[in-house]
């Protein structure tokens, strides 16, 4: 039985038969939910006929090119199509400048799992209790492409498995196991997609991560923690963004600590905020204090200023929020 009130399905089924062009598109600095979900859709279109452009600012990170259909991904956009479904995104900002610019979709399909989802579209499928958005296009692909073969199963089971922290999160509910099981019995080998995503890391990521982890910052209280990133770090171990993943998950670790977040420099006085929590603060709100969203215990958000005031005054206002929460 599917999550979706039916009616609500039936008019994003209704949409993706109707459309002939179809533009898919997910958020910048993409994750394995946000390929994996974007390219099972994809993949199902194409096999229906449909003329597909998938579209990300962002390269595909290094860990997710093994997935089937992953050198499909480019920057241009079209000058029109049928339909825009954006996936794992809360806006079309989350997309990017040229995304949220572009006018040339006559309807759009949000596909999401986020609770600040915020997107105006025809038809939205969102959940915030999904695991993932690739376990809701799991859903939707039991209606469009039931008989769904190996390279949608690899590519929603790599989303699952990464949005669940390899099924280790709060969200790694009944229903996210259900759908993984289903999909391996379609032909995904669980240790292949674990050493692609997870153990097949350059040696640059581990010089980094020595790095970071030299900036590790406990506050007095115990409850949070911190790391961060400079631009000179990345040039000196000759390693890049898409290198950090996971890597807040280390002050997250700590006995102890409740909220952790992990400030990336992006340019001359812009940072990037990652928070984690585990469990009893809702990071989202924290988030969205300054303009970003996400999820309960993962949400993230982009901050004007040099990198150490960024570190102090995210510190100050998560040691506020944990005092109010004892």
């Amino acid at each position: 039985m599917s999550r979706f009130d039916r009616e609500v399905e039936n008019r994003a089924l209704a949409l993706l038969a109707m459309a002939d062009s179809v533009v898919v598109a997910t958020h910048v600095d993409p994750d394995g939910d946000a390929v994996g979900s974007s390219l099972a859709l994809a993949l199902m279109l194409l096999d229906q006929g449909k003329r597909v452009t998938l579209y990300d600012r962002d390269p595909v990170p290094y860990n997710f090119a093994f997935l089937p259909g992953a050198e499909r991904f480019g920057r241009q956009l079209p000058e029109s199509c049928d339909l825009l479904c954006l996936l794992d995104c809360s806006s079309r900002e989350r997309a990017g400048e040229e995304l949220a610019a572009w006018a040339g979709a006559r309807n759009m399909l949000c596909i999401d799992h986020h609770l600040t989802a915020s997107v105006e579209a025809e038809v939205s499928l969102v959940d915030p209790e999904a695991s993932a958005t690739g376990e809701l296009v799991y859903e939707l692909a039991l209606e469009l492409a039931p008989g769904f073969g190996f390279a949608v199963a690899v590519n929603l089971y790599t989303a699952i498995l990464t949005d669940t922290g390899s099924f280790r999160y709060s969200n790694a509910t009944p229903t996210a196991f259900a759908a993984a099981g289903e999909l391996v019995r379609r032909g995904v080998d669980p240790w292949e997609v674990t050493q692609q995503v997870y153990e097949s890391h350059p040696a640059a990521r581990l010089r980094l991560l020595a790095r970071v982890l030299e900036t590790l910052k406990v506050s007095p209280s115990g409850r949070a923690a911190s790391v961060w990133v400079t631009e000179e770090m990345f040039a000196e171990t000759g390693s890049n963004s898409e290198h950090t993943d996971g890597m807040i998950n280390y002050p997250r670790s700590i006995a102890g600590v409740e909220v952790a977040f992990m400030v990336r420099e992006t340019g001359p006085g812009e940072c990037k905020v990652s928070f984690r929590s585990r469990g009893r603060v809702n990071v989202a709100s924290l988030a969205a204090e300054f303009g970003g969203g996400g999820h309960h215990n993962a949400a993230g958000c982009r901050m004007g200023g040099c990198l150490p005031d960024v570190v102090e005054e995210v510190f100050a206002m998560v040691d506020r929020c944990l005092q109010k929460s004892a």
